[in-house]
């Protein structure tokens, strides 16, 4: 063995750390953004509509307003009962890169070797 060995793994290992932790990191900023983002624009869109529906409204087309207004309420009623837009799933499945990179739970828990007791 060559001398210094153990340290250059460790200092791998730190390395690999080290970068996992960033990567999730980054991970959580980006998706807090995209959530508040999202959160103006759906407000922002809320808005147009409710004057939309005001303006119609306004101008003597009752029935148009009704279903600008019902839609628009429609709308953030389902959004808020789903707890999402739309039925498609997230790429990766919400799992952070630390799950990705984990050992299955037998060979974390030490049970690889209770195949030979049975």
């Amino acid at each position: 063995m060559q001398a210094g060995f153990a340290e250059r793994i460790m200092a791998m290992a730190e390395r690999e750390q080290d970068h996992r932790h960033g990567v999730d990191d980054l991970e959580i900023s980006h998706a807090y953004k995209l959530a508040s983002r999202g959160q103006v624009l759906a407000l922002a869109a809320l808005a147009i509509m409710a004057s939309l529906a005001i303006t119609l409204a306004v101008m003597g087309e009752p029935a148009w307003a009704a279903v600008v207004g019902g839609v628009d309420v429609a709308a953030v009623v389902g959004v808020f009962l789903t707890g999402r837009q739309g039925g498609a799933e997230e790429p990766g499945n919400g799992e952070t890169s630390a799950e990705r990179g984990a050992l299955p739970a037998a060979e974390q828990d030490g049970d690889a070797g209770d195949d030979a007791s049975s």
